[in-house]
Order: C-alpha cells, then sequence, then structure tokens
C-alpha cells in the first residue's frame, strides 16, 4: 500500500534541495571562471599569437651574395631570381597529409619532408623553405591546389648562377644550405638552419664577405595565404662584390687543353704572388648544387671515381719526381759539396751497398757537370749528391722552400704533404731510416709527397731567388654602394737565406733544360723559358708528369706549372702544355700592346 506520508514535500526539503541547486550553480560558475582564466590569462598569450599569424605572416627576406668577377671585370658569379616552397610550421595541421601531397607534385620523398618539417618546429611562425627553386610545372600544381597547402606559401628569393658553369669551378667554390655540423660552429652562430652559406672555393673563404643581411617583411593575407598588405619591412642588403686576380681566358684556356686529363695547372705572377690561373681536372658544375639534390645524387658526385670535387691544386698529394732535383741542386751549391766544375760519371745506375739505383737513361749519360745534370736530370749526379748531403740537410732545405707545409693560399682545404725525416719514420713505421731512403728522396721519391700549388710556391721561390710571397686569389672587395672594403696589395712573407750566386747557377740550368735537355717541348720563339721536367714514378699506375717553368728567363713575368696523374714522361705531356700556356699567354700580352698603341 502506498505511503502517503513518505511522499509529503516538505519546507526542509525544498530547501535543501534550492540549496543544491545552489552549489550546483556556484560550481559551474567557478569552472567557468577558472577556465576563462586559464584561456585569458595562462593562454591567452599563445591564442593571441595564433589569432595574429592567421592573418599576419613574418617573412624573411634573404639577401643576394656578392658577385664575382675575374681580373679584367668580366662577372662569373650573380644572382637569379628563384620560387621557392615554404611552411609556416604552425600554420599546418597534418604534416603527414602535407608530405603526401607535396610529393607527388615536387620530386622529394615523404621521410625526407616529415624530417624537415620535424626540424622546422623550432621556428613555428617564420617562414621557412622546404625545397628551393622549384619548375615552372611544380609552380602552376600547387596554385592550382592550393586548397591542399594550408599554411605554405611561394616566395622568390636570389639564387646563386654561375654563368660559365664549370670554369675555375674549384677556385670559386660553390654554395649550399648550412649543415647541422656548421651550425655547431661558433663561426656561424648567426645563422640558423635552410641559411645558404659557402661550401667552396672562394664561395666558403670568403663567405662573410660575400653574404649579406637578410630583410623581413610582416604581410596581412587572407584565408588562402595570399598577400592583401604589407605592414612593416626592412629591405636586404646585398653582399659585398669579389674582383679575383684570375684571367677568365686564361683559365678558359688552360681547361680546354686539359680536357680528358686528371691534373692541375697553376699560373702566377711571381713578383706579386697574384694567381692568374688555377685548374683542377676533371671540373664540375657548381650550379648543381643551387638546387637541393638528393642523398644519392650527392653521393654520385662526392664518391665519384674521377674525385671531381677534389681540388688538385691543393688537395692532391703526390710525389713530384724530378722537380725535387732543384732543391738537392740547392742544398748541394750551399753546403758546398759540389764544384761546377766537377763532373760525376753515370753509367746509367747507382750502386748502394747490394742495391742498384737506376737513371732513367739506361745507358747512362756519361759525364756529367753541375748544369749539365740539372739540364739532362740524371739521375746518378743526384743520387750522389743526395747521399752527401744526407737526410737531414735535405728535409731542411725542403722545409726551406715551403714543402710540408700550407702556402697560405686564400682558398680553404689545403693539404700540408709530407717531408720525410728520421724521426717520422720511426714514429710511423718504427723503422730506422735507411742510406736508401736519402736515395730515393734525392730525385724526389719514395716517402715525398707535395701538392702542386707546393711546387709552384718554390718555383715562384726560385724565380724570384729567395723572395716569397704570400700567394692570393682575390684583388678587392667592393660594397654594392662602390666602397672599398679591401683591397689585397702584394706581400712579401719571409725571404730565404740563400746566396744569390746559387740562385744564378740553378736558374742557368734551368734555362739549358728548355734549351738543350728534357724540356725543349716547352721552348716557344716569343721569349727564353726556364724549366724543369719531371717524371714521377707511382705505383698505381703509369707514371706522373710533371713540368715547372718561368719567363722571360731574365725577368720573369710569370711561372707556370703543369701537373698531369698518369700522364708519363714530363717532358713529353706536361713541357708540351706549359709551352702553349706560355705561349698563348705572351700572344695575348703583345695583342694587348699593339691594341694600345692604336688607340
Amino acid at each position: 500500500m502506498f505511503n502517503q506520508k513518505s511522499s509529503k514535500i516538505t519546507p526542509d526539503l525544498i530547501k535543501n534541495r534550492l540549496n543544491d541547486l545552489f552549489i550546483f550553480i556556484i560550481i559551474c560558475f567557478v569552472i567557468l571562471l577558472v577556465n576563462l582564466w586559464y584561456l585569458q590569462v595562462i593562454k591567452g598569450q599563445d591564442y593571441e599569437q595564433r589569432a595574429i599569424n592567421n592573418c599576419i605572416r613574418s617573412l624573411v627576406e634573404e639577401a643576394p651574395r656578392g658577385e664575382i668577377y675575374d681580373r679584367n671585370g668580366k662577372l662569373l658569379i650573380t644572382n637569379r631570381p628563384a620560387v621557392n616552397f615554404s611552411v609556416i610550421p604552425a600554420e599546418i595541421d597534418d604534416y603527414h597529409s602535407l608530405a603526401f601531397e607535396l610529393s607527388s607534385i615536387i620530386p622529394l620523398e615523404e621521410s625526407y619532408i616529415i624530417e624537415k618539417f620535424q626540424q622546422l618546429k623550432k621556428r613555428p611562425f617564420q617562414a621557412q623553405t622546404i625545397k628551393r627553386d622549384i619548375e615552372k610545372e611544380q609552380i602552376v600544381a600547387i596554385e592550382e591546389q592550393k586548397y591542399k597547402f594550408k599554411g605554405t606559401l611561394l616566395t622568390v628569393q636570389p639564387e646563386r648562377k654561375y654563368l660559365y658553369q664549370e670554369l675555375a669551378a674549384h677556385v670559386l667554390g660553390y654554395v649550399n644550405e648550412i649543415s647541422e655540423e656548421e651550425l655547431r660552429d661558433s663561426g656561424y652562430s648567426h645563422l640558423s638552419g635552410g641559411d645558404i652559406v659557402g661550401k667552396s672555393g672562394i664561395e666558403k673563404y670568403y663567405d662573410n664577405y660575400l653574404r649579406g643581411e637578410k630583410g623581413n617583411k610582416e604581410v596581412e593575407v587572407d584565408a588562402l595565404g595570399r598577400e592583401i598588405l604589407t605592414l612593416k619591412s626592412r629591405e636586404p642588403v646585398a653582399g659585398n662584390d669579389i674582383h679575383l686576380t684570375i684571367d677568365s681566358d686564361l683559365q678558359q684556356y688552360i681547361q680546354n687543353i686539359m680536357l680528358g686529363k686528371k691534373g692541375a695547372v697553376i699560373v702566377s705572377d711571381p713578383k706579386t704572388g697574384k694567381i692568374l690561373a688555377m685548374v683542377s681536372q676533371p671540373s664540375f658544375d657548381p650550379n648543381l648544387f643551387t638546387k637541393q639534390i638528393s642523398t644519392e645524387q650527392w653521393e654520385n658526385i662526392a664518391q665519384s671515381k674521377e674525385n671531381l670535387l677534389c681540388n688538385r691544386t691543393i688537395q692532391g698529394i703526390y710525389p713530384p719526381g724530378s722537380i725535387f732535383k732543384l732543391i738537392t741542386a740547392i742544398a748541394a751549391l750551399e753546403e758546398g759539396i759540389v764544384d761546377l766544375n766537377d763532373s760525376i760519371y753515370c753509367p746509367g745506375y747507382y750502386k748502394l751497398g747490394g742495391l742498384t739505383f737506376k737513371c732513367w737513361k739506361e745507358t747512362g749519360h756519361g759525364n756529367q757537370t753541375f748544369i749539365e745534370a740539372i739540364s739532362n736530370s740524371c739521375n746518378v749526379f743526384f743520387y750522389t749528391m743526395g747521399q752527401k748531403l744526407g737526410i737531414d740537410k735535405l728535409n731542411h732545405y725542403a722545409r726551406m722552400f715551403g714543402l710540408g707545409e700550407e702556402t697560405g693560399i686564400d682558398l680553404p682545404g689545403e693539404l700540408k704533404g709530407l717531408v720525410p725525416s728520421q724521426e717520422w719514420k720511426t714514429s710511423t713505421f718504427n723503422q730506422v731510416w735507411y742510406p736508401g731512403d736519402t736515395v730515393n728522396l734525392s730525385i724526389g721519391q719514395g716517402y715525398l709527397l707535395t701538392t702542386p700549388f707546393q711546387i709552384h710556391n718554390m718555383l715562384c721561390i726560385i724565380a724570384n731567388e729567395g723572395l716569397v710571397y704570400r700567394p692570393f686569389n682575390v684583388e678587392k672587395i667592393v660594397s654594392q654602394s662602390g666602397e672599398l672594403i679591401r683591397k689585397y696589395e702584394p706581400e712579401i712573407i719571409r725571404e730565404i737565406d740563400i746566396s744569390t750566386e746559387t740562385f744564378r747557377v740553378v736558374k742557368e740550368g734551368m734555362q739549358k733544360v728548355i734549351e738543350e735537355g728534357t724540356g725543349w717541348n716547352a721552348r716557344i720563339e716569343e721569349v727564353t723559358v726556364a724549366g724543369k721536367t719531371g717524371t714521377a714514378q707511382n705505383p698505381q699506375g703509369e707514371n706522373h708528369a710533371w713540368f715547372v717553368g718561368f719567363a722571360p728567363f731574365q725577368n720573369p713575368e710569370i711561372c707556370v706549372t703543369v701537373f698531369i696523374e698518369h700522364g708519363g714522361d714530363g717532358s713529353q705531356s706536361a713541357a708540351t702544355i706549359a709551352g702553349n700556356i706560355i705561349q698563348s699567354y705572351f700572344k695575348k700580352q703583345y695583342d694587348h700592346k699593339v691594341q694600345s698603341e692604336k688607340l
């Protein structure tokens, strides 16, 4: 039976329920206030920034790098406009979906795009480049499907352009995005991921001068990301221009005659240290690196058997062969162990204990005076001189002429090579230095390793009779307004303590090399040339070919060094190329003189 008493609504019951309702309303109100406080105070700034970025974007404007000219004002490197695909990480909801859509238009792997996105999250509100220099068809496809690419934009930025492709590529270098390793370097502390920096050559060595100052602007955009209004902006400042000492016509001429060969050629003015040409073959096109290349493409270039990126002038190390006989000759004269009237008999071989060291001329040269030995490059004569001098003296004179040390050329990555010593052999091989090691060293073989540029530097010292000039590639640096930022003047950095008479005699012998000896292929009618041939034995294959020379003999204007990997006999291939270079140089000088007289 229903209990009426239990269902009776009493005033106390109503009061209690009203109290419960009031408490519930108070709790809800408190929760609402807490949420409002959290959204407005704690997260307010974040949401405010997001709201602003929905309509306002902060864009970085890259500064054009400075241009690079040759010694005659010929433009070699400039900049061109390129369209880049960029993203604003804070505006992207689904990275994977965007990566999928983007990979169908731009030939980049999804994994690479996603990895790139993750790196860019460090700067969520700044537009950052995913792919530089996209193609026209890709631009059209992205614009047509704009609705799929929320949080992205296309920007026009300056891109490096190497006007003559492979011309002087190892000297000029190339640019690319800064690496994670470089970002950890204190010298790049002011840069960030995605920035473009010099990676080799002049581009890297003078990067701080060439790289300008970025600009920026804030723009208002619509829902599709299209710019409506520029709110504020700061224009980028272009980098400084560089004028080289390189003669691009001479450089091109040498590269043409070196096509199909591996090696290095250097031409310079011995009286100033200015580099006129610096060729490393085979070469490469720096324009390849202005676009982002895949890991596979990079590995194909970097690991090529041709070793394309190696600047053989300063990074290739080889035995100098008979070129080193000039050092042995200078040491012998300075130490007084030879008289110019003395002669040494060459039967075609040299006996040392139970060992036999051969001369390059199997039948021998017969009696050889000092000058004749240089002219004919007689091994036996220099074996004898080397044994009399000993390893310590040979090491001392080699280092005096800069072998085994960096020359100080204004290019990155120069190698030191190796000038062996007794201590070096003991520490490296735990072996003593044998007399046979000295015999090999005296003609530039054995453990001795040099770069072509070190040999060239040695040649210039001989041509200058002991004066050592700082070698350099850059004549001056000029701002965009025409202000001279820096000018490089010839600088004597030291003077070698060798007698004038010693230099005179050795240079006379070098003249005889061209007139009567092994260097006859470098002889030209216009001027008198002095030089030295070299054929360096190579355990991995055919011999390497060398030639060094300067002209005119009485008052040198240019020094030329030619090195050809697996080039065989230096008196043939290397000397012939050097002769052509010297003839071309003086013909151009004559033509300029005639033209000037007409004017």
